[in-house]
């Protein structure tokens, strides 16, 4: 029993001297990381904000000329080109009107030529009065004729004069007379040319109001027509973001109806609110045109946000410790952990406040280092 209590002992000094002894194993190490300084730079944050696409020309066609529609050529759907005749309403009373200003033209004309013929006649009396003056002077002057015969000469003069003063003033009256006639003429063609009522552009007919028999006034609407190859997109736009964006800028639609298709577009103006308290401005947008791309379709657009300053560090120096994001700077071979706030994210950098641009900040390793803990700095 001594024996046996006595190799007890001696197996469990063993055993404690073995406890003792560090494992080579065991020894602790400095983590080797690698680092990248923060940087000062400039970030922007894009926004996406969305609207719907509406026709740039979009209008409805009313009648300018009163009276009864007799004919609608086209149904809500229809393809239509500019000048194509949309709608009729009767004519009969219009080209009535037409006919008898035409007429009146006709004979105000007629006026004219025969005022026209009489001036020339009172000009080939007055030359005529003229050489039978001119001749009896000289005769009188000879003592050839009496003093009678030169007086009545001189009247016959004074009277050529008087005639062609008439004649000229007939002439002009009767231009007059013809040029107000051809005036009636141009007013009463366009209430006749008002009854056709035509398409302004090439577009989609999107209403139809009125069947033929109806009677309508100036003004009454007949069809809507849109233009569908001419959108645009119209949003609004935080106030504070104006400044990155000019007439021209190309940007890009994306349409849900089409799949999320992206879409060339270019700004085409920025509109000033109405209401100053809304802080806000109207950024309209013109989309290139696509097959199947219609006006009242939903989309978005990324707009460049305004670029501001800031500190960046590589996406990979963010960790997180006990729930606050943070990074680690290395400073003298120590590992700090300081918490930051983080900002705009870039493909390549994230914007961070909490440290100052030049502080080196661990990239590696993240998981096995502590605030405090000495670390070993690899290059990149």
């Amino acid at each position: 029993m001594r024996r046996f209590f006595g190799l007890a002992l001696l197996a469990t000094g063993a055993l404690l001297a073995s406890g003792c002894a560090a494992h080579p194993s065991q020894v602790a190490t400095e983590p080797a990381v690698a680092t990248a300084p923060a940087r000062a730079q400039s970030f922007s944050s894009p926004l996406e904000l969305s609207g719907t696409l509406s026709a740039v020309r979009n209008v409805t066609l009313g009648a300018a000329a009163a009276g009864r529609i007799v004919a609608v050529n086209v149904r809500v759907g229809d393809h239509v080109r500019a000048g194509e005749a949309l709608a009729q309403v009767d004519a009969t009373a219009y080209g009535a009107q037409l006919a008898g200003a035409q007429a009146g033209a006709a004979a105000a004309l007629d006026g004219q030529r025969a005022a026209a013929a009489q001036l020339a006649q009172a000009e080939s009396h007055l030359r005529l009065a003229q050489t039978t003056a001119a001749r009896m002077s000289s005769l009188y002057a000879q003592g050839a004729i009496s003093k009678q015969q030169q007086d009545e000469t001189q009247a016959n003069l004074a009277a050529a004069r008087a005639g062609l003063a008439q004649a000229q003033a007939g002439l002009s009256a009767a231009q007059g007379v013809s040029a107000q006639a051809r005036a009636g003429v141009t007013a009463a063609a366009v209430p006749l040319a008002n009854t056709t009522i035509t398409a302004p552009f090439d577009g989609v007919v999107t209403q139809k109001f009125v069947e033929p028999g109806a009677v309508v006034g100036p003004g009454s609407p007949v069809v809507a027509v849109q233009n569908t190859s001419d959108l645009e997109l119209d949003v609004a736009l935080p106030e504070d973001q104006v400044a990155a964006l000019v007439p021209g800028m190309p940007l890009t639609v994306r349409v849900d109806a089409l799949g999320g298709a992206s879409l060339p577009a270019r700004v085409r103006a920025v509109v000033p609110s109405a209401d100053p308290s809304l802080r806000s401005v109207t950024l309209r947008i013109n989309v290139a045109p696509r097959t199947g791309l219609l006006p009242g379709m939903f989309a978005r657009v990324a707009i460049p946000g305004v670029a501001t300053p800031g500190t960046g560090v590589p996406l990979a120096a963010l960790v997180t410790r006990a729930g606050q994001s943070g990074v680690f700077v290395i400073r003298d071979g120590v590992a700090t952990f300081v918490p930051v706030q983080s900002g705009v994210v870039t493909p390549t950098a994230v914007q961070v406040h909490g440290i100052r641009a030049g502080a080196e900040v661990a990239v590696s390793n993240l998981a096995q280092l502590t605030d405090g803990a000495r670390v070993s700095v690899t290059k990149q």
